[in-house]
């Protein structure tokens, strides 16, 4: 990893943009270095699901958030990776498979051979209006020996492929591209990355995507599952359930308003409500001119309790779905705003029975920018900064579509600072629904 090449990440949230700008460290060989970061707020329902919808608002923030980042990092920013994610995305697993044509004359597969396969996959069928995104190898074949990880150096005649292809809505990614050209006009993208999955590079160890892990992202709108097994993307889920959804029970629940409750699930809410005293009052403001309302604390960790019981039950369906929830050895690592509550670990391990961790940023060297960006908040930011500095799955060229509609560009720093490298380029209940999947019913979580 080139120690001098800089990349910056832009995550596009549903409550905020962040950025973050990095360079592979100069001191540490799998460590990245943190240049510059920022974090701007967007109006509520600027984006939605992950969607974009008010090109301009969105615009506005991007343009704000890159100029602040800049000036931390003494960078003028020119070049990104952006997320994408939510509802709209769709994963489908697929197949395809070629006859080599220099197979007649012995020669092994080559590294050539599995680039075509996948960039073949960039046409697979899919739904209408929808763009592939990312092809993600899980295993190829080569003539009859199936279930293959490393087909380069193999002989044979037919070579072909099982993938995961994630696409997106055509008119989503349009407006995620022209909140960039509204930021700024020579504002040029290089990588396109699904949001869980540049999170997974910024929170998972090397050791955990190997041994089997189910990485959580609980963000504001949506929840989003991504699981790994020998180091390969097995399984992507996304449902509409997050944050925002504990903070309305509370606004419902308590009778304050939004932002009362939003302030009331970050400094007072807890996860599991066994151990929080009956008798503790909050006082809450929650109307201009009124004095502040007595909630209890306990009835505060009951509501969120319960959302977070729906979210894990759904969460813990989409690992039985995959068919590695006896091969996750690393368990579940958390992350989004929502995993900063506190015991939400003990929660999840309850309904899930595996072994439960937050995650924070991996592998950065230690200064006073990392410190700042070692949050929840900043995780998908530097996720998208690793997607240039490592690949996603080094068996092939790239999982990510070439960005060719976003023409890719430089990142050129002021002086006196060196110049940076070109970068390359609910009908029934829910337990109705979902027994199904998952089996018996813990009679203990109550119904929805």
């Amino acid at each position: 990893m080139a120690h001098d090449k800089i990349v910056v990440g832009v995550d596009i949230g549903s409550t905020k943009i962040t950025v973050v700008a990095a360079q592979g460290s100069a001191t540490r060989r799998n460590n990245i270095e943190i240049l510059g970061f920022s974090e701007v707020p967007v109006p509520s329902g600027a984006v939605v699901n992950g969607s974009v919808e008010n090109i301009k608002q969105v615009g506005s923030a991007i343009k704000e958030a890159l100029a602040e980042a800049g000036s931390r990092s003494d960078l003028d920013i020119g070049i990104v990776n952006v997320s994408f994610g939510g509802t709209h995305v769709k994963v489908s697993a697929q197949s395809d498979g070629v006859i080599r044509p220099s197979a007649s004359s012995g020669e092994e597969v080559t590294q050539r051979d599995v680039d075509q396969l996948v960039d073949d996959m960039y046409r697979a069928k899919i739904e209408p209006n929808f763009d592939v995104l990312h092809v993600l190898p899980m295993d190829f074949t080569v003539d009859n020996s199936t279930g293959v990880r490393e087909p380069v150096g193999r002989t044979g005649i037919k070579l072909g492929g099982n993938f995961l292809v994630v696409s997106a809505n055509s008119q989503s990614v349009l407006r995620t591209k022209k909140s960039l050209a509204e930021a700024d006009q020579a504002l040029k993208c290089d990588k396109l990355v699904l949001a869980p999955l540049a999170t997974s590079l910024a929170v998972l160890t090397d050791n955990e995507m190997k041994a089997g892990i189910a990485m959580v992202d609980i963000g504001d709108h949506t929840t989003d599952v991504i699981i790994y097994h020998d180091r390969i993307v097995r399984h992507i889920a996304s449902f509409p359930i997050g944050g925002r959804h504990i903070t309305s029970d509370l606004e419902v629940g308590c009778g304050i308003q939004f932002e009362n409750a939003e302030h009331l699930k970050k400094e007072y809410g807890v996860a599991v409500s066994a151990d929080v005293p009956l008798n503790v009052e909050i006082l809450i403001n929650y109307l201009a001119g009124r004095q502040p309302k007595p909630v209890l604390k306990k009835n505060v960790a009951l509501i969120i309790e319960e959302r977070l019981k729906e979210i894990a039950a759904m969460v813990y369906a989409e690992i039985i779905k995959s068919g590695y929830a006896d091969r996750l050895i690393g368990g579940l690592v958390l992350t989004g705003g929502s995993a900063n509550i506190p015991e939400i670990e003990a929660l999840f391990e309850r309904i899930t029975d595996m072994s439960v961790r937050v995650g924070y940023p991996e592998n950065l060297d230690r200064t006073a920018k990392a410190d700042a960006v070692s949050n929840a908040s900043f995780n998908t930011a530097i996720g998208l900064a690793w997607a240039g500095l490592k690949s996603v799955d080094p068996r092939v060229k790239s999982v990510c579509k070439p960005a060719s509609a976003f023409n890719t560009g430089n990142v050129v720093q002021k002086e006196p600072v060196k110049e940076a490298k070109e970068q390359p380029k609910r009908n029934g209940t829910f337990w109705d629904n979902i027994t199904g999947i998952i089996g018996k019913k813990d009679e203990s979580l109550g119904d929805y």
